[in-house]
């Protein structure tokens, strides 16, 4: 009895021993391995590719691991195995795109592959230059982090110079067109920029900083390139794909009122700024769509009821890229007007006359284009001209207010219709309805409004990552052939759902769908041309991890304790060894006892 109460007592004091060797699953190492464009900086690649090599030599027979490349996408490239041979080959197949590094998305993968686990432990081991830019834009994984053991390896070194291109334009000028950017210079002495501007004036050419050709449909399509040297030959270029704009013309309708020589004098002061603007007046609208399509602008004041054929004109010039710019004269037939509400062409819902009391301009979308040329000078003068006949507008549900009232009513309303765009002021520049006309203000905003619609409808070029839209049915087909030549057929949906599929470098791609043919380019995420990197303290305000091999040692002892909880064997043993004693003891004495006697 008493060697079986020793017995148990050994085994219950060597519970940790028993049950941790019993009942231990190792966890699942998630090699995530960061192949967005910063990781294309000299060295980065490889410094990747060899810590993962480290990594996955340094597990036991027993342990498992799978590897992830990510980006604006993750990619598996080896599911969750021990074979190391396994491991190391897909180590070689790592290689960095043009996407972003979008972390959430590697750290999606890591759950999916986790729901096949029956154990469900996972631990992240994540190899990037965690590029600050990245990081501190994607805040969202962290949360998802937090429940996983998570080690963070740092590759690379910040980029000693790194010239870009931001903030392409087009325009059209007397000659052709004006492309234009900004070239960032960053360095470790801050950020420098300088607006780099180039001129197409023929159908093909090669020029210092841009290269363009015209396609077959019309379309420009090219590259800008950096001119400053750098030590990133990764980000110097931006590729563009262009709808040339119309040509610099602006058409005027003019009634028999004060209200057209206004309008007519802040044209011509607009065109004297441009330069190079053409003003045309007439008394109707041209009659063939044709005659209009030359025009970028169209500017009328509307009076008294609508007329529908007038409006049916402006309606398929916007639609075919022009932008309308309509003022209310205080003549209008507000009732007849409303009578029109919820047509497309329309901007407003309702427009009702404000009367009693002078307004003035209040709150503005700064960021709307046809504001973007006025300086502060200009839009303090026009937030002091006084109206004294106004009309407050409901912006249909297509609409964006641009300009308030000082009471907050919509002023100034926008409307996109098809590749054009109208616009609606709810007040004219005749004397009797305001002080806009005679003010120094109208003809900046002229000029702004006339700017702008000169500028591009459409972007010269996409992002990585972002859905393409192209205004076609969902199930409608489309082919694919990007700068090498390869052709992919698929449906717009799938272009929709998973851009990256089909788009996933910086490039120009040419796509044929509905008999139609259009280009596209293509271009990296501008943060990923940032030089900063984070710092451990920028990590650990993202990941509550050690960098060592203390926090492997503390992820064991974890989840020995996790076992130990859940194991409860080793108190019977006790139990049953202190029962045992008790019980020697009590028949040692009684056989002490009976010797006595």
């Amino acid at each position: 009895m008493r060697c079986a109460a020793i017995i148990l007592l050994v085994l219950g004091l060597a519970r940790p021993l028993l049950t941790f060797h019993a009942s231990s699953r190792k966890p699942i190492h998630f090699i995530l391995l960061d192949a967005s464009l910063s990781m294309k900086a000299r060295g980065r690649a490889e410094a990747a590719k060899e810590q993962a090599r480290s990594i996955i030599n340094h597990l036991t027979n027993e342990e498992r691991a799978a590897i992830i490349s990510f980006s604006s996408e993750p990619v598996v490239l080896a599911d969750a195995v021990a074979d190391k041979s396994r491991l190391l080959e897909a180590v070689e197949g790592y290689k960095p795109v043009d996407g972003a590094a979008d972390y959430n998305a590697g750290f999606n993968e890591v759950f999916e592959l986790l729901r096949t686990e029956p154990q469900g432990e996972g631990e992240v081991d994540i190899i990037s230059d965690f590029q600050r830019a990245g990081l501190e834009g994607r805040r969202e994984f962290a949360r998802k982090a937090d429940g996983l053991r998570v080690l963070t390896y740092m590759v690379g070194s910040s980029v000693e110079r790194n010239a870009f291109l931001v903030d392409e334009s087009a325009r059209r000028i007397e000659h052709g067109l004006e492309l234009s950017a900004t070239e960032i210079v960053s360095d470790h002495e801050g950020r420098s920029g300088a607006r780099r501007t180039w001129t197409i004036d023929a159908r093909e050419g090669v020029r210092s900083g841009i290269e363009w050709r015209t396609e077959m449909n019309g379309q420009i399509t090219g590259r800008m390139k950096t001119i400053e040297p750098d030590d990133s030959d990764a980000d110097d270029e931006r590729f563009f794909a262009l709808q040339p704009t119309r040509e610099g013309r602006a058409l005027l309708i003019e009634n028999d009122d004060d209200a057209t020589l206004y309008m007519r004098a802040a044209l011509e002061a607009a065109r004297g700024a441009e330069g190079k603007v053409r003003l045309d007046v007439r008394r109707e609208l041209p009659e063939s769509a044709a005659e209009t399509s030359s025009y970028s602008l169209i500017a009328l004041t509307l009076h008294s009821s609508p007329r529908e054929d007038q409006l049916g004109a402006l309606n398929l010039y916007a639609r075919a890229g022009g932008t309308v710019w309509m003022t209310l004269s205080r003549d209008l037939d507000t009732e007849s007007w409303n009578a029109f509400a919820g047509r497309e062409g329309v901007p407003s819902r309702a427009i009702a006359r404000v009367s009693g009391r002078t307004l003035s301009f209040g709150a503005m979308d700064r960021d709307a284009q046809e504001f973007r040329a006025l300086d502060e000078s200009a839009l303090a003068t026009l937030r002091a001209v006084r109206i004294n006949d106004g009309f407050a507008l409901e912006p249909s549900s297509l609409a964006d207010t641009l300009m308030r009232w000082n009471d907050g009513r919509p002023a100034f309303v926008s409307a996109r219709i098809g590749e054009g765009k109208i616009l609606l002021l709810g007040t004219s520049a005749e004397r009797a309805s305001s002080e806009l006309g005679s003010s120094a203000a109208f003809p900046a905003l002229a000029s702004s409004i006339l700017r702008s619609a000169e500028l591009m409808k459409e972007p010269l070029s996409e992002t990585i990552g972002e859905p393409l839209r192209l205004k076609v049915a969902p199930d409608t087909d489309v082919k694919i052939t990007d700068m090498e030549g390869r052709v992919v057929e698929t449906k717009v949906r799938e272009v929709i759902s998973h851009p990256l599929r089909y788009f996933s470098g910086a490039g120009i791609y040419r796509l044929d769908f509905s008999g139609q043919q259009k280009f596209v380019a293509f271009n990296s995420p501008v943060e990923e041309s940032e030089r900063a990197l984070s710092t451990e303290d920028d990590l650990k305000r993202f990941f509550s991890v050690e960098k060592s091999e203390g926090a492997r040692t503390l992820n064991e002892n974890r989840l020995h304790d996790e076992m130990e909880r859940q194991s409860s064997t080793w108190r019977y043993f006790l139990v049953a060894a202190f029962l045992l004693m008790i019980a020697e003891l009590f028949v040692a004495m009684r056989k002490s006892r009976w010797t006595i006697e």
